[in-house]
């Protein structure tokens, strides 16, 4: 894994500068390469503490629920 592991943080702009530095980590290393292998963990990592915010951000009545899909 990389040097320094991934902190999850509560600023989603933090998170958005981490997440373009990890692709950016991962675009410079050869492909499958172990530092590859790091930069991609480090990015999906990332990636799921942004989608908790997308998450967050969606009103309960909004979240799909199976039960509703058949009602007419």
């Amino acid at each position: 894994m990389s040097e320094k592991a991934f902190t999850p943080r509560a600023d989603r702009p933090t998170l958005m500068r981490e997440h373009a530095v990890a692709r950016a980590k991962r675009a410079a290393a050869a492909a499958g390469s172990a530092e590859w292998r790091a930069a991609a963990t480090e990015v999906a990592a990332i990636e799921v503490e942004l989608a908790k915010f997308s998450a967050l951000s969606t009103a309960p009545d909004r979240i799909a629920r199976p039960e509703a899909k058949n009602r007419t």
